[in-house]
């Protein structure tokens, strides 16, 4: 066992997760690459991310919001940590 902790968890609702999980699967990338990828594009720092693996599997249709109803986030809205 490492010495020091170097990674550490947050919490997401269930259908938050199993979302995730499902986009991820389809894309060939695992869940943390994608979690810190999002969150470092969002705080201006993007680690590498490896190319996604196609796969036999269809993506996840994404519902689309009219872009009246789409409302720009403040980190405090976002991340709860």
């Amino acid at each position: 066992m490492a010495k020091k902790q170097t990674r550490r968890s947050i919490s997401v609702s269930k259908n938050t997760y199993e979302r995730l999980k499902t986009y991820c699967e389809a894309n060939g990338i695992s869940m943390s690459q994608f979690i810190e990828r999002r969150i470092g594009d969002f705080l201006s720092y993007s680690p590498p991310l490896p190319e996604p693996v196609a796969t036999a599997a269809e993506p996840v249709a994404r519902k689309r919001t009219p872009a009246a109803s789409r409302v720009k986030r403040t980190p405090d809205q976002i991340f709860t940590f």
